[in-house]
């Protein structure tokens, strides 16, 4: 197969990186992607540094097995660790902390940014370092309880009141702009933008997307046929579970199909 027409990998620790494939998508109508969601394993924001950077190993191997040509990981905690999957390929390895901070650097006006993530990614401090390099103050908040929210598949009011509780502690921090420093926050847009009125909200998709769209074109990667791309998605966990849980992705794909990745 000509490498453009070559599938684009993505992966997360579950749904979250839905997000960020559906505007994968939008901005790459003619791209076929290849999405793993390690529900066996989810969440990663309570595993240690070296079991996260073991998954990140094992997933990015599973997917250049598939001859992508670029991997996407759709997931904060596991971006981290970037370096572990770009030490296995010669192949564009983008994550999702650079791109999101930028376009949270760019929207700031009071240069103070909240960043809500997982307590790994908290404790990495790799949003910290990049806004405090920017000369931004990071509010972070670490709320790993709100992964397990959506992977069991709860809504309702139970979910506002989870939200708002959990946001009274940076409610008067005066932050201006809010990071989803985690591809599953996004799904709790209604209830965060009502917990915290005017504060600027930035997901990872649209910014990841964007970066994307840079590497392919430098590497001469973007596939030039002229119809729709095909969308695989694959789960580590249960197949009606995350059947259940990803409804809301409205993207045509191929149904949700079981593998094993040790």
């Amino acid at each position: 197969m000509c490498e453009r027409k070559q599938p684009i990998g993505v992966f997360d620790s579950g749904i979250g990186g839905l997000t960020v494939l559906e505007q994968l998508i939008k901005k790459f109508p003619n791209e076929n992607f290849i999405y793993v969601a390690d529900q066996g394993s989810c969440p990663y924001g309570t595993k240690s540094p070296c079991e996260i950077a073991e998954r990140v190993e094992s997933i990015t191997s599973f997917l250049l097995a598939r001859n992508v040509k670029a991997v996407v990981i759709a997931c904060n905690t596991a971006s981290v660790h970037i370096e572990r999957a770009k030490s296995l390929t010669s192949k564009p390895v983008i994550g999702m902390i650079e791109p999101t901070c930028e376009r949270a650097v760019q929207l700031t006006e009071n240069k103070k940014i909240a960043v809500l993530a997982t307590a790994a990614t908290i404790e990495s401090r790799a949003y910290q370092k990049l806004l405090e390099k920017s000369g931004i103050t990071p509010v972070p908040l670490a709320c790993g309880e709100f992964v397990e929210l959506l992977e069991s598949g709860f809504c309702g009011l139970s979910v506002e009141d989870i939200v708002r509780n959990k946001l009274r502690q940076i409610e008067n921090a005066g932050m201006d702009v809010l990071i989803y420093g985690c591809t599953h926050f996004s799904l709790l847009e209604p209830q965060v933008t009502k917990a915290l009125g005017g504060v600027k909200c930035v997901a990872c998709g649209q910014p990841a997307a964007e970066l994307l769209e840079k590497v392919l074109n430098e590497n001469r990667l973007e596939n030039t046929v002229n119809s729709k791309g095909k969308v695989e998605l694959y789960t580590t966990g249960s197949v009606i579970k995350a059947a259940e849980t990803m409804k809301w992705f409205s993207c045509p794909h191929a149904p949700v199909r079981h593998i094993e990745i040790e």
